[in-house]
């Protein structure tokens, strides 16, 4: 393992770029705000944990898949929301 780098998180940045480009696939504000719900801790880390990380994708996608019933994305959305989280990886 090397030191860390900018790459290795999703700046705040980069996120509203991957939720525009969610939403020009047809994803609701409403389903944009259930996504920025879940990962808005991770976007307001401090120092060098600021951002959100490979691990913490995997587990709010998991999270939103968990519990289906607290949301309104299908499986097919969320898969899009972890490719389009991890694209900026």
């Amino acid at each position: 393992m090397g030191f860390f780098t900018p790459s290795d998180r999703v700046s705040r940045k980069e996120f509203k770029k991957a939720l525009y480009k969610l939403r020009t696939h047809g994803f609701s504000h409403g389903e944009i705000d259930e996504i920025e719900n879940v990962f808005r801790g991770d976007l307001h880390e401090s120092g060098s944990s600021q951002g959100i990380s490979k691990e913490e994708i995997k587990k709010g996608v998991s999270w939103l898949h968990d519990h289906s019933g607290n949301h309104h994305l299908s499986s097919e959305q969320l898969d899009k929301v972890e490719s389009a989280l991890r694209h900026y990886l």
